[in-house]
């Protein structure tokens, strides 16, 4: 039996930590608990902390495979996001320490929050190779939205995000609920138009958090999901809101959810649209799945690879899963 002493690990690892020092007290405590988990597996550390938004890009890329066997992306599902981007096409596997707000990626690959247990995926972890979806040109592992939720990332307080974490989204949540600005996202899915209040183009199961949006999704699909949430009033958003909580969402009547290869969120011209947690342009904007593979170290492979057909349900309940086009020619 193999014993579970963190020194006793049989396989060590050459790690490169890349790190945002833009976080809370909490968030830098918990940064140097993981440190002290992977040191104690007997890995050889690399410590970069990032200057700037992109700069976890531009470090992920410029690291040598022959010096590196493992990048972990400590931090949020932004900073997540930003070294993939680096690694995408690259030889060199990628790992998470949890340390963000909502860690959509951390719930979706099975992780979870614990450090210790992250600490253990560069030795133990199991590769996966995905393509994550580009919108425009760059890459996203998790989601791209645009609608209520996206002003949401757009106006919310930096500096409260700081202190407060999940608590700033929830108060700029209020504040659009409350603004009374309903508006609707025109978006072409498969050469279809359609009209929602909100859009959500997934490419995982879970949306801020543990909660689930579209559970017949993996991040390993060679398709994205669409999610259509089709009302704009006060009453429509606090409905979603609960449903997300209850993770019903996509079983609500006004929700339609989609597969997909091409989708272009077309308008109203300039509406923010948000991708892993970051404002990353305006509308209009398209989205692809992108050719470029990335290496992922998960904890289970089921999670983030597709289901055999035979498991695969035919349809969400009370919603509409589209049979997956052909690629367009």
């Amino acid at each position: 039996m193999r014993s579970k002493s963190p020194v006793s690990s049989p396989i060590r690892k050459r790690v490169a930590v890349i790190y945002n020092p833009v976080a809370g007290f909490r968030q830098r405590g918990r940064l140097r608990r993981f440190l002290k988990h992977l040191r104690g597996y007997g890995h050889e550390v690399l410590l970069r902390r990032t200057e700037g938004p992109g700069h976890a890009t531009q470090i992920a890329r410029e690291l040598d495979p022959a010096e590196i066997d493992v990048v972990v992306a400590a931090g949020g599902d932004g900073t997540i996001n930003e070294v993939a981007n680096g690694l995408i096409g690259r030889p060199i596997p990628m790992t998470i320490a949890p340390l963000g707000t909502a860690n959509v990626f951390a719930f979706e690959t099975g992780l979870g929050l614990k450090l210790s247990r992250a600490a253990r995926l560069p030795s133990e972890g199991h590769v996966a190779e995905i393509r994550p979806a580009l919108a425009g040109k760059r890459g996203f592992l998790l989601m791209v939205s645009a609608g209520t939720d996206a002003r949401v990332v757009a106006n919310v307080d930096r500096g409260l995000k700081k202190y407060l974490g999940k608590m700033a989204y929830v108060l700029a949540a209020i504040r659009e609920i409350l603004s009374g600005r309903p508006g609707r996202i025109q978006v072409t899915v498969d050469g279809i138009r359609h009209e929602a209040g909100l859009v959500v183009v997934t490419h995982a199961s879970h949306y801020a958090g543990p909660f689930v949006i579209a559970p017949d999704v993996r991040m390993g699909d060679d398709s994205v999901c669409v999610v259509l949430l089709k009302g704009t009033r006060r009453r429509s958003l606090v409905r979603y809101a609960l449903a997300l909580l209850l993770n019903r969402l996509p079983t609500l009547k006004d929700a339609t959810v989609l597969r997909a290869h091409r989708v272009r969120i077309d308008g109203p011209k300039g509406q923010p649209i948000q991708s892993d947690g970051d404002v990353i342009g305006q509308a209009p904007m398209d989205i692809v799945l992108g050719s470029r593979p990335l290496r992922i170290l998960v904890p289970d492979l089921a999670r983030v690879l597709p289901q055999a057909p035979a498991q695969r349900p035919a349809a969400l309940p009370d919603g509409v899963l589209a049979e997956e086009p052909a690629p367009a020619r």
